[in-house]
């Protein structure tokens, strides 16, 4: 049974309609993702006259992957905690070395 604070929503990318049920926070995100494929089909469309629909939506897939990949590359914060790690054990082993206490 889907639940019935479900917000049902219609969505239209590359002349395909897509009836989506969604939970209403949901809605302003899934409304600008629509538009961001939309404008960067229009861009593809423009400078690549002739191709195929498959074409446009896999070159759109490329960019949003992209984005995707550089925006996970940036937020991570993994290279920074190892980097803390290993700063924080030499400090230990050099005041361990030096007899300093803390």
């Amino acid at each position: 049974m889907i639940p019935t604070d479900r917000l049902r929503i219609k969505v239209t990318i590359a002349e395909h309609t897509f009836f989506l049920r969604i939970d209403p926070a949901e809605e302003e995100a899934i409304r600008k993702a629509v538009k961001h494929i939309d404008d960067k089909l229009n861009v593809y469309r423009e400078h690549f006259p002739g191709q195929t629909s498959a074409k446009y939506l896999a070159m759109v897939a490329l960019h949003i992957g992209v984005l995707f990949q550089q925006e996970k590359m940036r937020t991570d914060t993994r290279p920074f905690l190892e980097k803390f790690d290993e700063l924080s054990q030499r400090l230990d082993e050099f005041l361990a070395d030096n007899e300093v206490s803390v």
